[in-house]
Protein backbone atom coordinates (compact mmCIF):
# COMPACT_ATOMS: atom_id res chain seq x y z
CA UNK A 1 0.00 0.00 0.00
CA UNK A 2 1.35 3.42 -0.93
CA UNK A 3 -0.12 6.74 0.09
CA UNK A 4 0.17 9.78 -2.14
CA UNK A 5 1.53 12.99 -0.64
CA UNK A 6 2.10 15.23 -3.65
CA UNK A 7 1.61 15.28 -7.40
CA UNK A 8 4.89 16.26 -9.02
CA UNK A 9 3.86 16.07 -12.67
CA UNK A 10 0.64 15.41 -14.54
CA UNK A 11 0.55 15.29 -18.29
CA UNK A 12 3.12 18.08 -18.44
CA UNK A 13 0.54 20.61 -17.21
CA UNK A 14 1.87 24.15 -17.36
CA UNK A 15 0.99 24.86 -13.74
CA UNK A 16 2.55 24.38 -10.30
CA UNK A 17 1.97 20.89 -8.88
CA UNK A 18 0.74 22.46 -5.64
CA UNK A 19 -2.16 24.08 -7.52
CA UNK A 20 -3.55 20.69 -8.54
CA UNK A 21 -5.77 18.84 -6.08
CA UNK A 22 -5.78 15.06 -6.34
CA UNK A 23 -8.65 13.01 -4.94
CA UNK A 24 -10.28 9.62 -5.42
CA UNK A 25 -13.82 8.76 -6.39
CA UNK A 26 -14.70 5.08 -6.62
CA UNK A 27 -11.56 3.56 -8.15
CA UNK A 28 -10.59 6.60 -10.22
CA UNK A 29 -8.17 9.41 -9.62
CA UNK A 30 -9.66 12.86 -10.10
CA UNK A 31 -7.28 15.78 -10.53
CA UNK A 32 -8.89 19.18 -10.06
CA UNK A 33 -6.70 21.57 -12.04
CA UNK A 34 -8.97 24.61 -12.20
CA UNK A 35 -12.51 25.58 -11.21
CA UNK A 36 -14.78 23.41 -13.32
CA UNK A 37 -11.91 21.48 -14.87
CA UNK A 38 -11.10 17.95 -13.67
CA UNK A 39 -9.03 15.19 -15.21
CA UNK A 40 -9.89 11.55 -14.50
CA UNK A 41 -7.53 8.55 -14.44
CA UNK A 42 -8.04 7.87 -18.14
CA UNK A 43 -6.73 11.38 -18.88
CA UNK A 44 -3.81 11.06 -16.48
CA UNK A 45 -1.85 8.38 -18.34
CA UNK A 46 1.77 9.51 -18.12
CA UNK A 47 1.31 11.25 -14.76
CA UNK A 48 4.08 10.74 -12.22
CA UNK A 49 3.40 10.87 -8.49
CA UNK A 50 5.71 11.49 -5.58
CA UNK A 51 4.77 8.83 -3.03
CA UNK A 52 5.60 7.78 0.49
CA UNK A 53 5.38 4.08 1.40
CA UNK A 54 4.09 2.88 4.80
CA UNK A 55 7.74 2.31 5.70
CA UNK A 56 8.38 6.04 5.16
CA UNK A 57 10.41 5.61 1.99
CA UNK A 58 9.96 7.85 -1.06
CA UNK A 59 8.87 6.36 -4.36
CA UNK A 60 7.89 7.69 -7.77
CA UNK A 61 4.93 6.02 -9.44
CA UNK A 62 3.75 6.53 -13.02
CA UNK A 63 0.34 5.77 -14.52
CA UNK A 64 1.06 3.86 -17.72
CA UNK A 65 -2.51 3.00 -18.64
CA UNK A 66 -6.04 2.25 -17.50
CA UNK A 67 -8.71 -0.33 -18.30
CA UNK A 68 -12.07 -1.45 -16.96
CA UNK A 69 -12.11 -4.69 -14.95
CA UNK A 70 -14.11 -7.43 -16.66
CA UNK A 71 -14.85 -9.15 -13.34
CA UNK A 72 -16.20 -6.14 -11.44
CA UNK A 73 -18.55 -3.51 -12.81
CA UNK A 74 -17.10 -0.02 -12.91
CA UNK A 75 -13.69 -0.80 -11.38
CA UNK A 76 -10.91 1.10 -13.14
CA UNK A 77 -7.65 -0.82 -13.23
CA UNK A 78 -4.40 1.13 -13.39
CA UNK A 79 -1.11 -0.02 -14.88
CA UNK A 80 1.33 1.50 -12.39
CA UNK A 81 5.10 1.51 -12.61
CA UNK A 82 7.60 2.36 -9.87
CA UNK A 83 10.96 3.95 -10.59
CA UNK A 84 13.73 1.69 -9.34
CA UNK A 85 17.22 2.49 -8.10
CA UNK A 86 18.41 1.64 -11.59
CA UNK A 87 16.36 4.52 -13.03
CA UNK A 88 14.06 2.09 -14.85
CA UNK A 89 10.30 1.76 -14.39
CA UNK A 90 9.08 -1.56 -12.96
CA UNK A 91 5.55 -2.92 -12.32
CA UNK A 92 4.32 -1.86 -8.91
CA UNK A 93 2.19 -4.98 -8.43
CA UNK A 94 2.70 -8.71 -8.41
CA UNK A 95 0.58 -10.67 -10.89
CA UNK A 96 -2.84 -11.76 -9.63
CA UNK A 97 -4.61 -15.05 -10.44
CA UNK A 98 -5.57 -13.66 -13.84
CA UNK A 99 -2.05 -12.52 -14.63
CA UNK A 100 -2.85 -8.83 -14.15
CA UNK A 101 -0.32 -6.50 -12.59
CA UNK A 102 -2.92 -3.86 -11.86
CA UNK A 103 -3.93 -1.53 -9.06
CA UNK A 104 -6.49 1.08 -8.23
CA UNK A 105 -7.01 3.77 -5.60
CA UNK A 106 -9.62 3.52 -2.85
CA UNK A 107 -10.88 6.23 -0.54
CA UNK A 108 -10.18 5.56 3.13
CA UNK A 109 -7.19 4.50 5.17
CA UNK A 110 -5.87 1.61 7.26
CA UNK A 111 -4.86 1.71 10.92
CA UNK A 112 -2.57 -1.26 10.35
CA UNK A 113 -5.30 -3.89 10.39
CA UNK A 114 -8.68 -2.27 9.81
CA UNK A 115 -10.19 -0.11 7.12
CA UNK A 116 -11.19 3.38 8.29
CA UNK A 117 -13.81 5.22 6.23
CA UNK A 118 -12.28 8.66 5.65
CA UNK A 119 -13.09 10.14 2.26
CA UNK A 120 -10.30 12.71 2.37
CA UNK A 121 -7.67 9.93 2.57
CA UNK A 122 -6.90 7.22 0.05
CA UNK A 123 -4.55 4.34 -0.66
CA UNK A 124 -3.44 2.21 -3.58
CA UNK A 125 -4.13 -1.51 -3.67
CA UNK A 126 -2.93 -4.18 -6.09
CA UNK A 127 -5.43 -6.69 -7.49
CA UNK A 128 -3.23 -9.46 -6.09
CA UNK A 129 -3.88 -8.24 -2.53
CA UNK A 130 -6.78 -8.74 -0.14
CA UNK A 131 -7.80 -5.08 -0.11
CA UNK A 132 -8.48 -5.13 -3.85
CA UNK A 133 -9.81 -8.69 -4.02
CA UNK A 134 -12.64 -7.95 -1.60
CA UNK A 135 -13.77 -4.94 -3.61
CA UNK A 136 -13.53 -6.88 -6.86
CA UNK A 137 -15.71 -9.57 -5.27
CA UNK A 138 -18.38 -6.96 -4.61
CA UNK A 139 -17.67 -5.88 -1.03
CA UNK A 140 -17.24 -2.16 -1.62
CA UNK A 141 -16.75 -0.59 1.84
CA UNK A 142 -18.53 2.55 0.60
CA UNK A 143 -21.34 0.65 -1.10
CA UNK A 144 -24.50 -1.30 -0.41
CA UNK A 145 -25.51 -4.86 -1.24
CA UNK A 146 -28.44 -5.89 -3.47
CA UNK A 147 -30.74 -5.76 -0.43
CA UNK A 148 -29.50 -2.33 0.64
CA UNK A 149 -27.13 -3.69 3.31
CA UNK A 150 -24.11 -1.44 4.03
CA UNK A 151 -20.99 -3.34 3.00
CA UNK A 152 -18.32 -1.79 5.24
CA UNK A 153 -18.47 -4.63 7.81
CA UNK A 154 -18.52 -7.22 5.01
CA UNK A 155 -15.42 -5.66 3.46
CA UNK A 156 -13.56 -5.96 6.76
CA UNK A 157 -14.77 -9.54 7.29
CA UNK A 158 -13.54 -10.36 3.79
CA UNK A 159 -10.07 -9.06 4.65
CA UNK A 160 -9.77 -11.61 7.46
CA UNK A 161 -11.22 -14.37 5.27
CA UNK A 162 -8.85 -13.83 2.35
CA UNK A 163 -5.81 -13.88 4.61
CA UNK A 164 -7.07 -16.70 6.86
CA UNK A 165 -6.61 -14.29 9.76
CA UNK A 166 -8.76 -16.36 12.10
CA UNK A 167 -8.20 -14.54 15.36
CA UNK A 168 -8.22 -11.06 13.81
CA UNK A 169 -4.71 -10.22 14.97
CA UNK A 170 -3.43 -9.53 11.48
CA UNK A 171 -1.53 -12.77 10.88
CA UNK A 172 -2.08 -14.56 7.56
CA UNK A 173 -2.28 -18.36 7.41
CA UNK A 174 -2.69 -19.08 3.71
CA UNK A 175 -0.73 -19.42 0.50
CA UNK A 176 -1.03 -17.94 -2.96
CA UNK A 177 -3.28 -19.96 -5.23
CA UNK A 178 -5.31 -21.51 -2.43
CA UNK A 179 -8.76 -22.67 -3.54
CA UNK A 180 -11.62 -21.21 -1.47
CA UNK A 181 -15.34 -20.74 -2.05
CA UNK A 182 -16.98 -17.74 -0.36
CA UNK A 183 -20.60 -16.69 0.03
CA UNK A 184 -22.89 -14.48 2.03
CA UNK A 185 -26.62 -14.18 2.60
CA UNK A 186 -27.17 -10.67 1.24
CA UNK A 187 -26.78 -11.50 -2.45
CA UNK A 188 -23.21 -10.38 -3.18
CA UNK A 189 -21.51 -13.80 -3.47
CA UNK A 190 -23.09 -17.24 -3.86
CA UNK A 191 -21.62 -20.64 -2.97
CA UNK A 192 -20.26 -22.76 -5.81
CA UNK A 193 -19.22 -25.92 -3.95
CA UNK A 194 -22.33 -27.02 -2.05
CA UNK A 195 -22.19 -30.53 -3.50
CA UNK A 196 -18.45 -30.74 -4.06
CA UNK A 197 -16.83 -33.23 -1.64
CA UNK A 198 -13.43 -31.69 -2.37
CA UNK A 199 -14.45 -28.65 -0.29
CA UNK A 200 -15.38 -28.54 3.39
CA UNK A 201 -16.80 -25.76 5.54
CA UNK A 202 -13.93 -23.74 6.98
CA UNK A 203 -15.32 -20.81 8.95
CA UNK A 204 -17.76 -17.98 9.34
CA UNK A 205 -16.31 -14.47 9.37
CA UNK A 206 -17.10 -11.11 10.92
CA UNK A 207 -15.34 -7.73 11.15
CA UNK A 208 -13.05 -8.98 13.94
CA UNK A 209 -12.03 -12.26 12.30
CA UNK A 210 -13.59 -15.70 12.31
CA UNK A 211 -16.63 -16.38 14.51
CA UNK A 212 -15.92 -20.12 14.61
CA UNK A 213 -13.54 -22.41 12.72
CA UNK A 214 -14.22 -25.95 11.52
CA UNK A 215 -10.86 -26.48 9.78
CA UNK A 216 -7.83 -24.38 9.03
CA UNK A 217 -7.02 -23.72 5.41
CA UNK A 218 -3.52 -25.15 5.63
CA UNK A 219 -3.02 -27.51 8.55
CA UNK A 220 0.72 -27.39 7.96
CA UNK A 221 0.76 -23.64 8.48
CA UNK A 222 -1.61 -23.62 11.45
CA UNK A 223 -3.08 -26.81 12.94
CA UNK A 224 -6.67 -26.41 14.11
CA UNK A 225 -5.78 -27.55 17.64
CA UNK A 226 -3.08 -24.87 17.87
CA UNK A 227 -5.49 -22.17 16.72
CA UNK A 228 -8.25 -23.18 19.13
CA UNK A 229 -5.82 -23.37 22.03
CA UNK A 230 -4.71 -19.78 21.37
CA UNK A 231 -8.21 -18.48 20.54
CA UNK A 232 -10.80 -20.52 22.50
CA UNK A 233 -13.64 -18.27 21.33
CA UNK A 234 -13.37 -19.91 17.90
CA UNK A 235 -14.30 -23.35 19.27
CA UNK A 236 -17.70 -24.83 18.40
CA UNK A 237 -19.13 -28.33 18.42
CA UNK A 238 -19.64 -28.30 15.58
CA UNK A 239 -18.64 -25.17 13.72
CA UNK A 240 -21.03 -25.34 10.80
CA UNK A 241 -23.05 -22.83 8.81
CA UNK A 242 -25.87 -22.76 11.36
CA UNK A 243 -23.49 -22.07 14.25
CA UNK A 244 -21.55 -19.46 12.27
CA UNK A 245 -24.84 -17.70 11.50
CA UNK A 246 -25.85 -17.86 15.16
CA UNK A 247 -22.56 -16.21 16.14
CA UNK A 248 -23.11 -13.34 13.72
CA UNK A 249 -21.02 -14.44 10.75
CA UNK A 250 -21.37 -12.21 7.71
CA UNK A 251 -19.37 -14.17 5.15
CA UNK A 252 -18.73 -17.92 5.03
CA UNK A 253 -16.27 -20.08 3.19
CA UNK A 254 -15.29 -23.59 2.23
CA UNK A 255 -11.77 -24.63 1.35
CA UNK A 256 -10.32 -27.71 -0.28
CA UNK A 257 -9.96 -30.79 1.87
CA UNK A 258 -6.32 -31.06 0.79
CA UNK A 259 -4.68 -28.06 -0.79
Amino acid sequence: MIRTLALIAALLLAMPAAAAQLRVEGTRFLLDIAPGRTLASEQLVGAVFDMVTPEGEMARVRIDGTSIAVDAKGVVLHDLKVEGDDGQWHPMCEADAQGRRAAFPMAGRWDGQKFIAEKDKWFLTCTSGSQAKCLLWGYDPWGFGPKGTPLAAYYQACQHLVRADYDGRGNAHTRDGTGIDIWDEIGVQAADTVNDPAYLFEAGWGPDGAVCVAKTRWAGLLPLATLLASAPRLKAAPCDLAEARRRGGLIFNRSRVEQ
